[in-house]
C-alpha cells in the first residue's frame, strides 16, 4: 500500500473512529481534515463510523477515502446514501462490519455550494498495538491450556494414589503367600526329608529301597532350595538392591559349600536400599545363578569372584573365575548365555561376556537403579536396550 487519506468535514463536530478506535476529532464545516490512516490498514475488512454532533437545524457530513495500491490498484470509499445511521440505543455500532435492516439510510443533501477552503492535515492516533499475550484468542487458549492440565494433573494423581493403594495391596498378599509357602509348603518338604532319612537308616546301606529313598531325600532338597528361592523372589520385605545383593551371597556360598571352589566377595557397603521389582529382582537373581552354576560346572576353576557396585546411576554385578576359559570366537554360543543376555535386556540393562583360554572367563552386567522405583514413570526415560558382544 502505497498511501491511505482520509479528508472528512461534519457540520458541526466529529469524533471519527477506524475498526473501533478513535483516530481523530475536529469541528467546523467550512475546511477538511485530512488523515494519513496508512498505519491502520491491513488486508481484511474494516470499518469506518463517525459520530456526528450538530447543535442547529440540519446536520451534514461530507467523507472519502483514497487507498492506492502498490500494484497501482485505486480503491475511493465516499460518503453516500449507502451509508447508515444508527439509532441511538444501538451497541457496538462503531464495531459491526453489516448494518441491521432498520437502520435509516444516510440522506444526501444538495446544499453544498463548493469546495472547502483549505485542507488541513491532522495526526491520527497512534494504532492500538493488543501484545501477544493480551489478545483474546491467546488468553482462551491458555485458559484452556489450564483447564486441561488441571484436569490432567487430577487424572494423574488419581492413577497414582490407586496404584499406589494397588501395590501396597499386592506387597501385603506377597507377603502372605511367602509366609505360607515358607511355613506351610516348606515345612511339609522338610519333614518330608526327615521322615526319608530315617527310613534310609534302617534300610540296608546296599539295598535299592535305600537307593530310591536317598534320590528321593536329595530331589526333596532340591525342591526345598527352589522353593526357598521363590520365596525369597515373592516376599516384599526383600524388594531393594541390598537385599539382593545379599542373597547373592548366601546362595554362593552354600552352592560352593562342599566343592573345591573358593569364593570371594567384594560387595560395596552403602549399596542404596532403593525399591527393585520382583520382575527385575528374579531376572538379576537368575542371571548371576546361572553365571555361579556355570563355575561349579564347567570352569574346573579353583577361585569365583564375586562383585557388586554402583557404577553412576547402575548396580554392576561381576562374577569372574580363573578356569579353563572358552575362545569367544570359535565357541558357537550357547542357551544358557543367550537367556542370561535376554534377562538383562528385560531388565533395561547391559550384558557382556569376557574370556580367553587359559584365562578365566568374566561375566558383567548391570542396570539402571531407577528401573523399578516409582511408578513406572521412570521406564519412560530408561536406556535405549543395547547388545554387547558376547
Amino acid at each position: 500500500m502505497r498511501l491511505a487519506r482520509l479528508r472528512i468535514t461534519v457540520d458541526n463536530a466529529y469524533e471519527l473512529f477506524l475498526d473501533g478506535q478513535s483516530i481523530g476529532r475536529g469541528n467546523g464545516w467550512h475546511n477538511f481534515i485530512e488523515y494519513d490512516v496508512k498505519l491502520f490498514l491491513h488486508p481484511g475488512t474494516h470499518v469506518l463510523a463517525v459520530s456526528a454532533l450538530n447543535d442547529f437545524d440540519v446536520a451534514g457530513l461530507i467523507c472519502g477515502l483514497r487507498v492506492e495500491l502498490e500494484d497501482g490498484r485505486v480503491m475511493e470509499i465516499v460518503s453516500d446514501a449507502s451509508w447508515k445511521i444508527p439509532p441511538n440505543d444501538a451497541r457496538s455500532w462503531k464495531q459491526v462490519t453489516q448494518a441491521w435492516e432498520k437502520w435509516p439510510a444516510a440522506t444526501v443533501l444538495s446544499f453544498w455550494t463548493g469546495p472547502p477552503d483549505l485542507v488541513y492535515s491532522a495526526q491520527p492516533s497512534e494504532p492500538i498495538v493488543v501484545p501477544l499475550w493480551q489478545r483474546g484468542w491467546v488468553l482462551a487458549s491458555l485458559l484452556l491450556a489450564a483447564v486441561v492440565c488441571g484436569l490432567t494433573a487430577l487424572f494423574l494423581a488419581s492413577r497414582l494414589i490407586i496404584q499406589s493403594r494397588m501395590k501396597a495391596s499386592v506387597r501385603r498378599e506377597r507377603a502372605r503367600i511367602a509366609e505360607d509357602l515358607h511355613d506351610g509348603i516348606g515345612g511339609g518338604l522338610t519333614q518330608m526329608i526327615l521322615l526319608g532319612e530315617k527310613a534310609r537308616r534302617i534300610l540296608p546301606a546296599d539295598s535299592a529301597e535305600a537307593a530310591t529313598l536317598a534320590e528321593l531325600c536329595g530331589q526333596s532338597r532340591g525342591l526345598l532350595g527352589e522353593m526357598d528361592e521363590t520365596v525369597w523372589l515373592i516376599n516384599s520385605q526383600r524388594d531393594t538392591f541390598r537385599d539382593f545383593a545379599s542373597y547373592i551371597v548366601k546362595h554362593a556360598e552354600l552352592l560352593f559349600q562342599n566343592s573345591p571352589v573358593r569364593c570371594r566377595f567384594d560387595i560395596e557397603d552403602d549399596l542404596p536400599s532403593l525399591p527393585c521389582d520382583i520382575g527385575t529382582r528374579r531376572n538379576l537373581f537368575m542371571t548371576a545363578k546361572e553365571a555361579l552354576n556355570n563355575i561349579l560346572r564347567h570352569s574346573q576353576a579353583s577361585l569365583a569372584e564375586v562383585g557388586i557396585h554402583r557404577c553412576h546411576q547402575d548396580l554392576v554385578v561381576t562374577i569372574e573365575d580363573n578356569g579353563r576359559g572358552f575362545d569367544q570366537t570359535t565357541t558357537r554360543e550357547g542357551n544358557g548365555l543367550r537367556n542370561m543376555a535376554g534377562r538383562i535386556f528385560e531388565a533395561g540393562g547391559q550384558f557382556k561376556v569376557m574370556s580367553c583360554i587359559g584365562a578365566g572367563t568374566k561375566v558383567e552386567f548391570r542396570v539402571p537403579l531407577h528401573a523399578s522405583v516409582g511408578f513406572g514413570i521412570a521406564r519412560f526415560f530408561r536406556r535405549k536396550r543395547t547388545a554387547l558382544p558376547l
